[in-house]
């Protein structure tokens, strides 16, 4: 009998595995022979946990949306004031490999393949809603302790700052000289700023912040 914990293990090293060809290599090269070699196990055992490519393809995707959800929830619940919490989910998502989450190569190349996948889209669509709500509840609540004023509805807000984020992906992976964290930062900070009525930037104590 396996040992307890292992099957655990063993789909966590698949994950990875899975997550890491797609985010390095791309679509075509994600078989179970690869796989298993990114893994360092056999083919056998990826195909005990998964019956086809398919399976283990969507239960990586699943596996990474969480990681995704988990990561922009810290941020929205840590300490600190709701404009430290928003600047802090700026910075997270100007990083071209945010730290706990796969980089954006993995989420390209998601998008480029939903179009023609039913499945794949509502998962799309399930990120980009739980994400903007995210932002929205954000927007809210700073409207709630009057530091922002908006002249519309906070989830057209993070709509668009969501729309503007996922545009900014492609510009980091296209061309990570042009487009540094730094300026996919204050372009982010910028857009709130316009949209929230008040200007949204890093102060000294946002950056402790955020090194926290």
């Amino acid at each position: 009998m396996p040992k307890l914990g292992m099957e655990a293990i063993r789909r966590r090293q698949v994950m990875d595995a899975v997550i890491h060809i797609l985010s390095t290599q791309g679509w075509r090269d994600l078989t179970i022979r690869e796989v298993s070699d990114v893994a360092g196990i056999s083919s056998g055992v990826v195909t005990h946990y998964f019956s086809n490519k398919r399976a283990l393809t969507l239960d990586a995707i699943n596996d990474a949306i969480l990681q995704y959800v988990k990561a922009l929830g810290k941020i929205e619940h840590r300490r600190g004031t709701v404009v430290d919490r928003l600047i802090a989910l700026v910075e997270f998502v100007s990083q071209l490999s945010p730290p706990g989450i796969p980089d954006w190569r993995f989420w390209l190349g998601l998008l480029g393949r939903m179009p023609f996948d039913r499945v794949l889209q509502a998962e799309v669509q399930k990120v980009h809603r739980l994400y903007a709500e995210i932002v929205a509840r954000l927007i809210e609540a700073g409207i709630e302790e009057r530091e922002f004023h908006p002249d519309r509805m906070p989830e057209d807000i993070a709509v668009k700052f969501v729309a503007a984020a996922v545009g900014m992906y492609a510009l980091m992976v296209a061309d990570p000289q042009d487009m540094p964290p730094e300026r996919c930062r204050r372009l982010l900070l910028d857009l709130l700023s316009q949209d929230l009525g008040v200007t949204v930037e890093v102060m000294p104590a946002s950056r402790a912040l955020l090194a926290t």
